[in-house]
């Protein structure tokens, strides 16, 4: 069994869970980082690396969203 850790920003936090809920991926929240992300363990076999591979991928994508609108402001 492999592990994989995400620091997913609470803003996504409910997408995020989402995305790994439709791959029906094992995680369980470890914590949190000095920034208030929440950090997520996924648990995963050598045949599904690809799909963590693109939820790292989805998480970057919705940490992008998160970020364009505080650009917006300025």
């Amino acid at each position: 069994m492999r592990k994989a850790e995400f620091a997913v920003p609470s803003e996504v936090m409910a997408e995020f869970a989402n995305e790994m809920a439709e791959r029906e991926l094992d995680n369980k929240v470890v914590g949190t980082t000095e920034d208030d992300e929440i950090l997520v363990e996924v648990s995963y076999e050598k045949e599904e690396t690809e799909i963590v591979d693109e939820l790292e991928t989805i998480l970057d994508e919705l940490c992008g969203q998160v970020e364009e609108p505080e650009d917006d402001q300025n």
